[in-house]
């Protein structure tokens, strides 16, 4: 009897270690492995059967909790497909490559299929199994033995691809020039000459880029004349002319073809003079040009604060005054009435945007450290803090608020 009680115990145990089991288990796994589709769909796949497997699974969808597990599994099948379909098709675009090469090398093309031929074979080397180096050998072939070629620019194109892929960035630069200096009518004329800005900058091709661009400016038609003159404008700010960008960008907003082209051609310009040259005056004047044409532009908010600081600070040419026997250095007062025409025209026009909370401030800073208006510095400030009460400054505000008022 003991020993009976004994093993009832004991297969008690195992048989409840094997149900829970069981329940872990079934509590790990996704509804739909479970299924005996998702069985059959694993042994299509283990075969290699990928639609099949998708078949099996598809009776899954729209089945409640099965629904979506199956689509995930459906999912995880197709990018198996196509992983071994991109596989196979590598290993057959290296073949074609391969025949193709031989067959060319041992003459089997000849007359005006040859170009063509060698073209699709250097596209291959390229774009699918991406072997530069022998793309790059195939399409100067083709430039050197049929400059006839009616595809040369894209020859060229392709070329300067290849070669800034393997960092040949100033051959890549001058291919994509040749583009821009011989072949205007090309569909890669636009992107040739982005390209061509961009690379051509501190190397070998930059004089030769530079002279193409402005060989375009010179050609452009009308209406193509402000980009030209704008592109041109950036290859000058990225080779450090900035006396030669200020023209060109002078150029572009002369030309320009409605009110966007004209203030980008403006933004560009005050930047350059602003940042690049500092020349305070001549940014201050390019600025006031560009308020007297376009007064209601939008999104020039920060040009007009930039100009209210240029008078404040940049142009500022200090006074001496003497102030109980002491003498006292105080701004100019009319680039402080100018600095405040400016802010006063950010909170104006744009009271909301980011940069008016900046205008207030320096405002009600003039006003009071200037010009001891205290009464204007006053309502600057207290403008402020109804306009921005959470911004980081609004504490010190208040603070400078309560000292005003002890005046």
């Amino acid at each position: 009897m003991p020993l009976f009680k004994s093993y009832f115990r004991t297969g008690s145990l195992a048989l409840l270690i094997g149900l829970m089991l069981v329940v872990l288990h079934s509590v790990g796994a996704q509804p739909v492995q479970v299924t005996p589709e998702f069985q059959r769909a694993m042994q299509q796949l283990a075969q290699g059967a990928y639609d099949a497997a998708v078949e099996e699974l598809k009776p899954l969808l729209g089945q409640g909790k099965s629904h979506a597990p199956a689509m995930v599994e459906i999912g995880k099948i197709r990018i198996k497909q196509a992983e071994a379909q991109m596989s196979s098709a590598l290993v057959n675009f290296t073949e074609a490559a391969d025949m193709l090469n031989g067959g060319l090398q041992a003459g089997g093309v000849t007359g005006p299929e040859l170009p063509k031929t060698l073209y699709d074979l250097a596209r291959v080397y390229e774009e699918r199994i991406k072997n530069y180096s022998m793309a790059i050998e195939i399409y100067q072939r083709i430039i050197d033995e049929h400059p006839a070629f009616l595809a040369i620019d894209r020859v060229y194109y392709n070329l300067a691809s290849s070669q800034e892929a393997i960092g040949q960035v100033e051959q890549a630069a001058e291919n994509y020039r040749k583009i821009v200096s011989d072949y205007s009518y090309s569909t890669f004329f636009s992107v040739a000459q982005e390209r061509m800005k961009k690379l051509a900058v501190g190397t070998g091709a930059q004089e030769n880029a530079l002279s193409t661009l402005e060989e375009v400016v010179d050609s452009s038609g009308s209406q193509e004349e402000a980009r030209a003159s704008m592109d041109l404008g950036d290859m000058q700010t990225e080779a450090g002319n900035f006396g030669r960008a200020t023209t060109a960008y002078r150029a572009a907003i002369a030309a320009a073809n409605d009110q966007e082209e004209a203030l980008q051609g403006y933004r560009k310009l005050i930047t350059v003079l602003d940042e690049k040259q500092k020349d305070y005056e001549g940014a201050a004047k390019a600025l006031e040009e560009m308020m007297q044409k376009y007064p209601d532009a939008s999104g020039c908010e920060d040009l007009v604060y930039r100009l209210g600081r240029i008078y404040e600070q940049d142009l500022d040419s200090m006074k001496t005054t003497v102030i109980d026997g002491r003498v006292r250095y105080r701004k100019s007062p009319a680039n402080v009435e100018k600095a405040l025409k400016y802010y006063n025209s950010v909170t104006e026009k744009f009271p909301d945007a980011d940069v008016s909370a900046d205008a207030f401030l320096r405002k009600g800073e003039l006003y009071e450290k200037e010009l001891r208006d205290y009464d204007k510095a006053r309502k600057s400030y207290q403008e402020f803090l109804r306009q921005f009460p959470t911004h980081d400054e609004a504490e010190n505000i208040r603070e400078r608020l309560r000292e005003i008022d002890g005046y």
